[in-house]
């Protein structure tokens, strides 16, 4: 199994006093998910956060932003490699980035 970090940001429309407002995390949860899974919660995604990307355990995925319409606010997904996976699964993270198609 490989531990998954998956956070859901907020970010605030900016308004007169803050032109610039900083993300709100809503959400962040630890899974542990097969290889299969992996692969298919990575096909969710949309973005790689380094390109050239050569499949490092840091490099992290994000979802485009979403508005939501209530508040103005966009809301983004991130999934991120946990650290405390052991290093022999670090060669998962990158075999799974290249089966979604992340990289070749």
């Amino acid at each position: 199994m490989i531990k998954i970090i998956r956070i859901i940001e907020r970010q605030p429309i900016p308004d007169e006093h803050d032109d610039c407002p900083d993300f709100v995390i809503d959400d962040q949860v630890t899974d542990e998910v097969g290889f299969r899974e992996l692969v298919e919660l990575m096909r969710r995604f949309t973005f790689i956060s380094s390109m050239p990307s050569s499949g490092a355990i840091m490099d992290y995925l994000s979802t485009y932003p979403d508005t939501d319409y209530r508040t103005g606010d966009e809301i983004t997904e991130t999934m991120h490699y946990a650290r405390e996976n052991h290093p022999a699964k670090d060669k998962y993270w990158r075999k799974a980035l290249n089966a979604s198609g992340f990289i070749k």
